[in-house]
């Protein structure tokens, strides 16, 4: 069992991982919806001067200092709820301090994080193997792969206004990278 969950796993990962990298390269569906910004050196001057520790930043900004009373709270609603209406509104994730962008060391990451869900998705397939055909492990692999798409990238649309375009692309290409990964997996889990 641990070899079938082991050799299910590495292979969906890799499945997924050059998959995705299809879609990043080839089609560039992972750019849908980013854009740079029209001048950026002056946007980040002011980043610089203004923002002095890593985080996610929102604008406009609620105040959630402790100890407001009611009353400070509702107005410190209202007037964000104004500025919000008023825009522009949006999130920032910001870090101070430059580093070296390492492109192996996020691609060395990025099969890593493939490769626990690879694992983890083999696991469940080689639970259910006795009680699964092939089609059934292989929906098993697309819905838990929807149902991750959806918890976690939905509510950036929803909470954060990420763009839909880039919502849809995120969604189709995780159920298309691990589906495909899902028809590998699905054989090797078998009873």
């Amino acid at each position: 069992m641990f070899k079938r969950i082991l050799l299910s796993g590495i292979a969906g990962a890799v499945l997924a991982f050059l998959m995705s990298t299809v879609f990043h390269i080839a089609t560039h569906l992972g750019e849908v919806g980013v854009k740079g910004m029209a001048n950026e050196d002056a946007l980040i001057s002011v980043l610089r001067a203004q923002l002095h520790e890593s985080g996610i930043y929102y604008y406009p900004g609620p105040n959630m200092a402790p100890g407001r009373s009611k009353e400070q709270v509702d107005a410190d609603t209202a007037a964000y709820l104004a500025k919000y209406k008023a825009g522009p509104n949006g999130i920032l994730i910001f870090n101070p301090g430059g580093e070296e962008f390492s492109f192996p060391k996020h691609i060395l990451n990025q099969f890593l994080f493939s490769l626990v869900s690879g694992l983890l998705l083999a696991w469940i397939l080689q639970t259910t193997a006795t009680a699964t055909s092939y089609g059934k492990r292989l929906l098993i692999v697309i819905v838990v792969t929807i149902l991750g798409a959806t918890i976690y990238t939905l509510p950036y649309w929803n909470w954060y206004g990420f763009p839909c375009n880039y919502i849809l692309a995120e969604l189709f290409t995780w159920t298309i990278s691990w589906g495909v990964a899902g028809l590998a997996m699905a054989a090797i889990s078998k009873p």
